[in-house]
């Protein structure tokens, strides 16, 4: 996934970490809500079509029904066991359809979050950065997986990070040639340690 090892728990034995549910609901209001649209416009289209189905079969069973009542030589024993057996077809064809439908959803739920996971991962991690670009620290810490989504939107992230580390390293290196300047111009204890300070401050965002 998109989150950096912070997110993923290892499993006991020091292995790679277990996949599990939650690791792919990162952002449980926008997946649940984003993958229960899909089930619930794909149930509504499988029910509708499944309806027009059962009610087909149900019409063939009429049909046969009457049928047989136009026959009066058809001994009432044959004509209980047909229409016990199109009865049975009838109830076959709608379990089929409601357990279709049941599968379809299952099917569709887990394809919903693992699909929004390719997309929240990336965003996840890339909010984990910014927060740590935020405290000073211009280090990327690890690349999205192969297979996630916004991976041009994180490149020019990272290019953003990158163009921020190179103009901190050169400010720093200016104000090392500064302070040494300073030292050798006789400027004071006091202003070489402050400017030192500065120095130091904007070093530590590059570790």
């Amino acid at each position: 996934m998109g989150a950096n090892a912070e997110t993923r728990p290892m499993s006991s034995g020091g292995g790679p970490p277990k996949r599990r549910l939650r690791n792919y609901l990162l952002d449980r209001r926008f997946q649940l809500k984003y993958t229960g649209m899909v089930v619930l416009a794909t149930v509504l289209v499988a029910a509708v079509l499944g309806y027009f189905v059962y009610d087909h079969s149900r019409g063939q069973t009429e049909a046969m029904s009457i049928t047989m009542a136009m026959q009066p030589d058809l001994a009432p024993e044959v004509a209980n066991d047909l229409e016990g057996w199109a009865e049975a077809q009838d109830r076959k064809v709608l379990y089929s359809i409601l357990g279709g439908i049941l599968a379809l959803a299952l099917v569709l739920g887990l394809i919903g979050i693992i699909v929004t996971h390719k997309v929240v991962g990336p965003a996840y991690k890339m909010r984990l950065l910014l927060n740590q670009v935020a405290d000073g620290k211009l280090k990327l810490a690890g690349r999205l997986r192969k297979g996630d989504e916004l991976q041009e939107l994180f490149e020019a992230f990272a290019n953003m990070v990158e163009s921020l580390r190179e103009a901190q390293a050169r400010e720093v290196a200016e104000l090392d040639a500064a302070i040494e300047q300073a030292r050798e111009s006789g400027a004071s204890d006091e202003a070489l340690a402050h400017l030192t300070e500065v120095r130091d401050r904007m070093a530590m965002t590059l570790e």
